[in-house]
């Protein structure tokens, strides 16, 4: 259970299901399953040389959905490969999204230090008919972070301009974290980018962190730096930080922690300010999730719906879920299960991990990856590293 400092946050309702998951171990979860239109199913096989995780995917208007998908941690070190894989493949689906195919790789021009790697992509239709596109960008110097990097497309993905770095010359170019499906427009237009910084004299990536937002109001031109927040007493923070517009023109960010639940914080001055993060009822370790507003306005979050191993613990990455709040994160409806592959409660031997998430006609196309869990003891074996892969799942819209 969370610290006895993080309790007295904690809502009830939270509680109890926390105190409830906890007895459960790995009996059969007592959840609702998604309605889907097409069932979940890996589509893009893990290879040796890299493996998928964090895409980004976007429907162009000829009805064709374009992918980008960073490449992950692989037994051999990126930087190995970078002569080779300098830029990440993208890929096209003519069938909305049931099959993939890789085009080839991004033409991109990129001059600065730093991989494309590790983290995750957006794929964004900006109000001035341009593509952006959003990177999480990879320095080992800087534990793997570093400041974003974005670029546009005019032509529907076929051309990129050169790639430039979110918040060069508001912010130090050190240790910032984003990951997939994370940028967003606002009704008056202003870009907001939500990242993680590492403290300053923290550890390893993931250790402790403080979130926030870059945010722009010149289509993406020049950017400034909001205040950066996270909970007291939060073992790790506040990382990975997904935002979202509500009905009423406040930001609502959402991130991981070290509390054992979901964190949310809400901006009244369009991201530039957050208000003291809290816990949510939404129970997870300090793993992935992915925010987004529905067409119906209502907000979406996909994430790992399980208790915790231990305090902080990154662990476990199954069942792969989602849950709903018509009003503005007053309050969260109960998980809905999309993926369980490989659930054995703590010990679930599956990571179902980084949805991009894209609202089409017939339902929700979510895209996400799928790994060997050993639960972080150890590295991943190369065999280990080459189960799963990109899986793709089609879900009917939840009902109201």
């Amino acid at each position: 259970m969370p610290a006895i400092a993080n309790i007295r946050a904690l809502r009830w309702p939270a509680l109890l299901t926390a105190l409830l998951f906890s007895t459960m171990s790995a009996a059969p979860l007592p959840y609702p399953r998604a309605d889907f239109i097409v069932p979940p199913a890996i589509v893009i096989p893990h290879e040796p040389e890299h493996v998928f995780i964090g895409p980004g995917t976007i429907e162009l208007p000829g009805g064709d959905l374009l992918m980008a998908a960073p490449w992950g941690s692989a037994p051999a070190e990126f930087l190995e490969l970078r002569g080779t894989y300098e830029m990440p493949p993208l890929y096209r689906s003519k069938d909305r999204g049931r099959t993939w195919h890789e085009e080839g790789r991004l033409k991109m021009e990129w001059k600065f230090t730093g991989t494309m790697n590790n983290g995750g992509f957006t794929l964004l239709h900006l109000k001035d008919g341009r593509i952006a596109l959003l990177a999480h960008r990879y320095v080992p110097d800087h534990k793997g972070g570093g400041l974003p990097a974005i670029s546009f497309s005019s032509d529907e993905g076929a051309t990129w301009s050169p790639a430039k770095l979110v918040g060069q010359g508001v912010a130090p170019d050190d240790t910032w974290y984003v990951m997939n499906d994370r940028l967003i427009q606002t009704r008056n237009g202003r870009l907001l980018v939500p990242v993680a910084h590492a403290v300053v004299g923290s550890g390893p990536e993931g250790d402790l962190a403080e979130s926030g937002c870059f945010y722009s109001d010149d289509a993406g031109a020049t950017w400034k730096v909001s205040q950066l927040v996270r909970p007291k007493g939060a073992l790790r923070g506040m990382a990975e930080p997904c935002v979202a517009e509500l009905a009423d023109g406040r930001a609502y960010l959402l991130a991981r922690s070290g509390t054992g639940f979901l964190v949310e914080s809400y901006s009244g001055d369009g991201g530039q300010t957050w208000s003291e993060p809290r816990n949510t009822t939404l129970l997870s370790p300090c793993t992935s999730l992915t925010l987004k507003t529905l067409p119906d306005s209502r907000m979406i979050v996909f994430y790992n719906h399980v208790q915790e191993v231990a305090p902080g613990s990154l662990f476990p990455r199954c069942p792969l879920v989602y849950a709903i709040s018509g009003d503005g994160g007053k309050s969260w409806s109960g998980p809905t299960i999309i993926d369980d592959t490989g659930w054995a409660g703590a010990k679930s031997t599956r990571e179902l991990i980084y949805p991009s998430v894209t609202f089409l006609k017939e339902g929700m196309l979510v895209l996400y990856s799928e790994h060997f869990s050993n639960g972080g003891a150890a590295r991943r074996t190369l065999k280990e590293n080459l189960i799963g892969g990109g899986k793709r799942a089609i879900l009917r819209y939840p009902a109201q």
